[in-house]
């Protein structure tokens, strides 16, 4: 008692320890009643966490039992200045455009919440790239029209313009003219632009626009208007029509047509063309009638040109900035102040990947009900993932022009993914015809891809008769190798394709000796297909043969039939004894399991899509053939060798899960089953090793029924 009493005694005899105590004293009380408190919060979030497990749980055992489940996102009313009000953006895309706007899409797609609706203008070549895309994307909330500008043309070829977007940046003073007249309003947008604001932001200020005021600018940030002898007339500093707000309405009850025609006529004599096209003409207009603007806050339109003065309107906070304007003829690679920085934003949405756009927040139709039928006893779900999602597919992605040359021409056909574009490179230094390449890849291989043709290879970056066709990849599929097939088949301009896969290297002049073949042999009308025999070497660095005399000389040693030890049914029917000697072409019969490279008309049936990733894709093909009754013609002068490279994910799966093997026995036994019924055909099919897997995929479906039982 005494020692407790003289040690309490000792700290009131040290006052300067008072203080710290007493300090730490009161720490300690917040920190157990926050730890108190915090221990509270955590055991609500863990009975908030148990109800949704139990009722995940209640939702997957109805759809388990084959239930339908239903439900609805959140319903918003369709009406004027709520989230459901369609926004309407007009565009010009000509020729590869879309190539050059789908970042601009992107940008914009990611800050809009309301329902959009472009309208394209186009011509023949865009429509069908444009219309592939936007179909193949499956935006939620987005339409589109596109409005083929052919015949619009005339209305302003007459006009000179020495701008590099050529008589396409002139069509923007037809849009009153070209847009139907139920269009009241519409944005206009060049295709250089980064978003980094809602659209609707723009859209809201139609609102405020004066009863003589139809159409809406940002001003020019540059001088480029005071030098009044050598540019078009302009109100003060002029304004840039990269961004545009147009009440097409108004515009026709002012007579627009007349006032642009006016315009040009005044000044075309002195100026003697257009710099700037649409621009020097809609700033002569405005010149002539300012009240017809309405202006628009320099944030919606910070133009990236050589001699800008941005930097005066967002200062030193980019972050005030809403669009980007990169309207230099050097586009992205502009070298201004802050250019690096806006770069980035915009490259960020070249890698963007597309389908996180797919995602819906709301709803704007009482109607609309997302439903979902899900079979999870389906062991093969994610093969039927291949015929259930809609894969991105941007055709024509690079420049391409080629004209058919007579009715024997013929187009290679190849799909890869963006590890093999070497194989292609080598391909096509064999390979002087057409050729139609559909290519899968994410949305951050678009660069390298780009910068492979064009900077890396000197063998493709000059050729144009190949058509690139990019298939996005999605992460609920296996390789998806017959839609990239399908992608490549229908996207030829000539009577015949030449089915290959992009492993394989030509024999010299194969193309002229195919089209010479064809020319023969006419083999259209009697439907039949031209078979390619198929070899192989096993050496990396070989000097590959390029003629038959160098092959059959090589036949004991380095190069064999192709697959002739792990896949003899896949080739055998080719009869390769006979080709050695063979002068003439010889016809075969089909076989189980045959899967010869061919050259076919190009109505040929399409791949069939439920075989993705390894196994049977090709071969799914030949029986439908066979079906049809093509016969297959061996040609004896004509080759393609394989040379070895590492095996591919799928080819991997498929030889170390069983379950891959069972879903493709599945597969083939339903495509079977589907064939016989369209076609009212059987095929005396002899016993295969696959059967024993079919059986194992049968007894484990069975089990599974019983179990859900």
């Amino acid at each position: 008692m005494n020692f407790r009493s003289k040690h309490v005694s000792w700290l009131f005899l040290r006052p300067w320890l008072g203080v710290p105590l007493g300090i730490w004293i009161a720490v300690s009380v917040v920190y157990y009643w926050w730890l108190i408190s915090r221990i509270s919060i955590l055991e609500t979030q863990n009975k908030v966490f148990k109800t949704q497990l139990r009722l995940s749980q209640s939702a997957m055992r109805q759809m388990s039992e084959g239930t339908l489940t239903t439900y609805k996102v959140p319903f918003i009313p369709d009406s004027i200045g709520t989230l459901c009000e369609t926004v309407h953006i007009a565009m010009v895309c000509m020729g590869k455009c879309m190539r050059l706007v789908t970042p601009m899409i992107k940008s914009l797609l990611h800050h809009r919440q309301n329902p959009l609706h472009f309208h394209f203008i186009v011509d023949s070549t865009s429509q069908e790239i444009t219309n592939i895309l936007f179909d193949t994307w499956d935006l939620p909330d987005v339409k589109y029209t596109c409005y083929d500008a052919q015949n619009w043309l005339p209305q302003v070829r007459w006009i000179p313009n020495s701008h590099y977007s050529g008589i396409y940046g002139l069509v923007k003073l037809l849009f009153p003219s070209i847009l139907p007249n139920t269009l009241k309003q519409v944005i206009v947008l060049d295709s250089d632009l980064t978003f980094l604001c809602d659209i609707a932001e723009l859209w809201r200020l139609f609102r405020n626009m004066s009863e003589n005021q139809f159409i809406g600018l940002v001003e020019n940030e540059s001088d480029w208007y005071y030098d009044t002898e050598k540019h078009w007339p302009a109100l003060g500093r002029g304004y840039n029509t990269g961004v545009m707000l147009l009440d097409l309405e108004k515009s026709r009850d002012m007579y627009w047509t007349a006032l642009w025609h006016d315009a040009v006529s005044e000044n075309l004599d002195r100026l003697k063309h257009t710099t700037l096209a649409d621009q020097d003409v809609i700033n002569a207009v405005i010149k002539n009638n300012p009240k017809i603007v309405y202006n628009i806050s320099c944030h919606y339109n910070v133009q990236m040109s050589t001699k800008t003065m941005a930097k005066s309107c967002y200062g030193e906070d980019g972050t005030y900035v809403k669009i980007i304007h990169w309207n230099s003829p050097t586009k992205y690679n502009i070298r201004i102040r802050d250019s690096d920085f806006f770069r980035k934003i915009h490259q960020s949405y070249v890698n963007f990947d597309g389908n996180l756009l797919r995602e819906k927040l709301h709803s704007c139709s009482q109607a609309e009900v997302v439903t979902y039928k899900m079979n999870h006893s389906d062991l093969c779900i994610s093969f039927r993932a291949a015929q259930r999602v809609k894969l991105r597919t941007h055709v024509y992605y690079m420049e391409y022009s080629y004209s058919d040359i007579d009715n024997f021409d013929v187009t290679l056909v190849v799909q890869l993914s963006m590890d093999r574009l070497q194989f292609l490179e080598r391909l096509v230094k064999y390979w002087e015809g057409p050729l139609s390449a559909a290519i899968y890849l994410s949305d951050c291989d678009v660069a390298k891809f780009e910068s492979f043709i064009n900077d890396w290879s000197d063998t493709l970056s000059t050729r144009r008769n190949i058509g690139y066709h990019l298939v996005f990849k999605h992460d609920s599929v296996h390789y998806p190798v017959n839609y990239l097939r399908n992608v490549a088949l229908e996207h030829v301009n000539t009577p015949y394709v030449f089915l290959m896969d992009v492993d394989f290297v030509p024999m010299a002049g194969l193309y002229e000796h195919l089209r010479d073949a064809i020319r023969i042999i006419n083999p259209y009308p009697q439907k039949k297909c031209l078979v390619v025999a198929a070899f192989e070497t096993q050496r990396y660095r070989a000097t590959l043969p390029r003629n038959k005399a160098a092959l059959v000389a090589r036949l004991s040693g380095d190069v064999a039939p192709f697959r002739a030890r792990e896949w003899p049914r896949g080739h055998r029917a080719t009869n390769y004894s006979r080709w050695t000697t063979a002068t003439a072409p010889y016809e075969v019969e089909w076989q189980s399991d045959y899967e010869p490279y061919l050259v076919v008309h190009r109505t040929v049936p399409k791949y069939d899509t439920r075989f993705s990733g390894f196994g049977w894709n090709k071969v799914s093909h030949s029986v439908s053939l066979r079906a049809l009754r093509y016969r297959p013609l061996v040609l004896p002068g004509a080759f393609v060798v394989h040379t070895p490279h590492a095996p591919s994910k799928d080819i991997t799966a498929f030889r170390a899960d069983p379950h891959y093997r069972i879903c493709l026995a599945l597969l083939k036994q339903e495509f079977m089953d589907d064939l016989k019924r369209k076609y009212n055909i059987t095929f005396d099919e002899p016993p295969k090793p696959d059967s024993l897997y079919l059986g194992q995929a049968k007894s484990l479906l069975l089990n599974m029924a019983k179990n859900n039982d």
